[in-house]
């Protein structure tokens, strides 16, 4: 009986003591989703997808590599680009587009741009998933200590740790939908970007 009352009594102080951190960690990815919100604004009104433009761009682009005008092509593709990330593939792939092993060069910076674009949505993707975590754990915490002021009529107690555990279940369920909302809309912008990429390295090819 010692020994199990004992690991429960060491069981609730670990979790008694998780309180804190759970708490400032929940309020950092608050912040952060903040700024999530705000780059993802500037973003969007960046951005101005204009593929006719594009597709224009890159047959006259492929008419000066088969005149072997590459320094023309090379000019003609940057002034193509419809978005930043785009702009940035197109500036990156200009630079070997005279190299005899061309195909091997843009599928090689075709996939490192998809790991690029995958380190873009980390940040929304694990604060989606983690916020809640955080939330449901400043929720579920405070509630031995709130039981027990029940248990023993102080009502005080009881209402402070169940105003915590409120408080961090709104902002773990908010700050984990706002983050998810930024990854899903980014998820379809970079996937629309990556098409635009290929069908750029495949004219060219």
């Amino acid at each position: 009986m010692d020994i199990s009352s004992g690991i429960m009594g060491l069981m609730f102080v670990i979790s008694n003591s998780l309180l804190y951190p759970v708490v400032i960690a929940l309020l950092i990815l608050v912040a952060f989703s903040f700024v999530i919100v705000g780059q993802f604004i500037s973003e969007y009104a960046s951005r101005n997808r204009d593929f006719s433009r594009l597709k224009s761009g890159v047959k006259l682009a492929k008419e000066n590599i088969e005149l072997k005008n590459f320094k023309e092509a090379s000019s003609v593709l940057r002034s193509s680009g419809s978005n930043f990330l785009l702009e940035s593939f197109i500036t990156d792939l200009t630079r070997s587009i005279d190299a005899a092993n061309f195909s091997i060069e843009a599928e090689k910076l075709l996939q490192d741009y998809e790991l690029r674009i995958a380190r873009e949505l980390e940040i929304p993707r694990l604060i989606s998933r983690i916020a809640p975590m955080l939330g449901l754990m400043g929720t579920l915490i405070p509630m031995g200590p709130a039981l027990m002021g029940l248990s023993s009529g102080n009502i005080e107690a009881l209402a402070s740790n169940l105003a915590i555990a409120f408080a961090t279940t709104v902002l773990g369920i908010l700050t984990g939908g706002i983050a998810y909302a930024v990854l899903i809309v980014k998820k379809r912008w970079y996937t629309q970007d990556l098409s635009d990429m290929e069908y750029v390295v495949e004219v060219l090819k």
